[in-house]
């Protein structure tokens, strides 16, 4: 039972692999294919109207041209950007209930039957986007279609055909997004290992710039604070030096431990240089210099007594529309300029600044 509590309680996993995807160069090639498979969806209800077995009747006819909107406003939509995850969401009920329309107003049962399999490209993509929750309703929904079909086509007295086609689908529809789930496992571990330090055990340089857009607020959602502390150890150079390179390798070890405890539970602490590490988290500008006192201590505490300059550079984001990218880069600038008059005051201390025109 661990498992499936472990699988039901999977997070929407749409806005890192879509970062994932980003950073891969892969992204304007998936927005692409999703295009052109939903638009090709959208022209088979259309040419349907002129099939002995397509939707029979008014009603039929506008369910079909109804269809064929839809998927060519989706298909628009991914052609032209890559969707919020608002946006994914409703594409996946549009997806949904445009495959059950179609499913129901088919004019031969068995048409309607062989169409449900149209819903394993459905449950794949949110079995690679979304949570688990929205998978099983759309494997709720798949199955309730399908049987409603499958029932259709017995009760026009070929129960065999009827069984065996509702079979054959659900292992179809149910295939699909298992592969789903197992392609998103492997991209999970691929996204750990180039995401990684492999000495710490903290983000690297790309995972920070991944994970930090979990604290960007959503275009329409309140405006959010986030700051970025930067932290650069004073004099690490002599300490190698001084002591080697293992000791230097369990001091950072240590005070990547140190960071980790020290900072809120939903921040990003990350390594992005030999003895540099980023953290970024929803602090308030008045929270800050509390804040960054405590990143100096979790330094200093080390058994080593290592000290470090902290720079740190606060905003309020509002609905940043498409350019989190750009904001978080500048913000990143102001703090690593923050913890350079840090270090050139004497180092051991914290410079906080404010990050003018970010927000």
């Amino acid at each position: 039972m661990k498992w499936i509590r472990q699988w039901w309680l999977q997070p929407d996993q749409y806005r890192w692999l879509s970062e994932y995807l980003s950073t891969s160069g892969l992204q304007p090639f998936a927005r692409a294919i999703i295009s052109i498979v939903t638009g090709v969806f959208g022209v088979v209800p259309i040419m349907m109207l002129w099939s002995p077995s397509g939707p029979h009747g008014t009603v039929g006819h506008a369910v079909a041209i109804g269809i064929t909107v839809l998927c060519a406003g989706m298909a628009l939509l991914w052609a032209t950007h890559w969707p919020s995850q608002r946006q994914s969401e409703l594409f996946t009920v549009g997806c949904n209930a445009g495959v059950t329309a179609g499913v129901l107003v088919a004019g031969d049962p068995l048409t309607g039957l062989l169409a449900c399999t149209t819903f394993a490209p459905v449950a794949g993509y949110v079995a690679l986007f979304h949570s688990s929750r929205l998978l099983l309703l759309t494997l709720a929904n798949a199955t309730l279609t399908t049987v409603a079909s499958a029932g259709r086509v017995a009760m026009g007295g070929d129960v065999p055909l009827a069984v065996g086609h509702l079979l054959a689908t659900a292992i179809v529809v149910l295939a699909v997004p298992f592969a789903g789930q197992v392609l998103m496992r492997l991209l999970t571990l691929d996204a750990m290992m180039s995401h990684t330090d492999p000495l710490t055990g903290l983000q690297n340089r790309r995972g920070f710039y991944r994970s930090i857009l979990t604290l960007v607020p959503e275009p329409g959602n309140s405006p959010a604070p986030l700051t970025v502390s930067m932290v650069d150890l004073d004099g690490f150079k002599k300490v190698n030096d001084d002591h080697g390179h293992p000791t230097g390798d369990q001091i950072l070890m240590a005070i990547a431990d140190n960071l980790r405890r020290a900072s809120p539970i939903n921040s990003v602490v990350a390594r992005v240089g030999g003895e540099e590490f980023l953290i970024a988290d929803a602090t308030d500008a008045d929270s800050v210099p509390q804040a960054a006192e405590q990143i100096l201590t979790a330094v200093s505490s080390t058994p080593w007594r290592v000290t470090a300059s902290v720079g740190a550079a606060t905003t309020t984001l509002v609905s940043p529309n498409g350019q989190a990218q750009e904001l978080i880069d500048q913000l990143v600038e102001r703090a690593d300029a923050a913890m350079y008059e840090a270090k050139r005051a004497g180092g051991n201390q914290v410079c906080c600044k404010p990050a003018t025109g970010v927000g």
